[in-house]
């Protein structure tokens, strides 16, 4: 015959014995995460050399990308405090031209030198020759061969004294100025301005030529 509290004492046994069961679950699946973890392998040595590989590279591209955007302003400052100088710009051109009866001696700067499209005659009768020594013409196109250029201190002094030898001084210097000789262009001008000639001058993107038209090109000149 059953006690009174038969009842509750079996139920009171089930309780314990599902949490014994679920205490014992929980310690099984503890240890097995544990062995688990344990067997899984370390990263190797060769994994850490490959993220600072990469980190550094990632590094060096941005010191580099840094350096090009400093050298840029650096050009951009020196245009800007030239008062004889006029920004770059693509479609826009500053009303400092003046008119002149003189005519254009157009030059090329490039590859740090000069390469002027024309030289004097030395014939006596002032005749202008076309430049087929440092410079090659395919059509209405002309390019500046690469380390053929003028000093641009000497070369402008060259050639004021060929104006001078030739009896042709109604010149004005017209420099088509590439962006890797605005350095040149601004020593040319100086020298030019020194022996007392105009000068004017147009910026040409490095991979650009410069294409002549029908009645040649025209800088009017700027100082």
């Amino acid at each position: 015959m059953k006690s009174p509290g038969g009842f509750y004492s079996n139920s009171l046994e089930m309780l314990l014995d599902t949490m014994c069961n679920m205490l014992g679950a929980i310690v099984f699946i503890a240890l097995m995460v544990a062995l688990v973890a344990q067997d899984s392998p370390a990263p190797q040595p060769a994994y850490y050399e490959a993220q600072a590989a990469q980190l550094s590279n990632a590094l060096a591209a941005i010191t580099a990308s840094n350096s090009a955007v400093e050298a840029d302003l650096q050009k951009t400052l020196l245009r800007l405090q030239d008062p004889h100088l006029r920004p770059v710009t693509n479609l826009m051109r500053l009303p400092n031209l003046s008119k002149t009866g003189k005519q254009s001696w157009p030059v090329i700067v490039q590859y740090g030198g000069l390469y002027p499209l024309n030289v004097p005659s030395t014939n006596g009768r002032g005749g202008v020759l076309r430049n087929n020594r440092t410079l090659t013409r395919q059509g209405k196109f002309v390019e500046a061969r690469p380390g053929l250029g003028q000093d641009p201190e000497q070369g402008v002094a060259e050639m004021a004294q060929a104006f001078k030898d030739s009896g042709q001084t109604n010149f004005y210097f017209a420099f088509w100025v590439y962006d890797d000789s605005f350095n040149a262009f601004i020593r040319a001008r100086e020298a030019a301005a020194r022996l007392g000639f105009q000068y004017g001058w147009e910026p040409l993107p490095q991979n650009e030529r410069l294409q002549l038209g029908p009645q040649g090109e025209h800088v009017l000149p700027q100082n």
